[in-house]
C-alpha cells in the first residue's frame, strides 16, 4: 500500500488495515501504525473519509497539530483539545 506521498507502508500496517472488522469505526480517526526510529516516528492515520495520512510529532498535518508520537499512540490537538489515538489490539 502506498500512502498520499508517496511511501510505502509496511507489510504489518496494511495486515491490520485490512483485517475483517478491525477497522469497523468511520466516523472517526484510526491509527494504523507507527514507523521510524526512536526520536523521528511518524504515524499513518486513516481518516473518517477513508484516505490516510502520514504525520510526524511536532508537525501540523490535514487533521491538525501533532503533538506527540511514542510507540504505540499518537496525541493532537483537535478543536483545543488534545485527542489521543491508540493502535489497534
Amino acid at each position: 500500500m502506498t500512502t498520499e506521498n508517496g511511501q510505502t507502508t509496511p507489510n504489518n500496517v496494511a495486515e491490520i488495515a485490512t483485517e475483517r472488522g478491525t477497522l469497523d469505526q468511520r466516523g472517526v480517526f484510526t491509527l494504523l501504525g507507527i514507523m521510524g526510529a526512536e526520536g523521528a516516528l511518524r504515524a499513518l492515520i486513516l481518516l473518517p473519509s477513508g484516505k490516510t495520512v502520514m504525520t510526524q510529532a511536532d508537525g501540523t498535518s490535514s487533521i491538525g497539530p501533532v503533538r506527540a508520537i511514542d510507540d504505540r499512540s499518537v496525541t493532537l490537538l483537535r478543536g483545543g483539545r488534545l485527542m489521543r489515538l491508540e493502535l489497534p489490539a
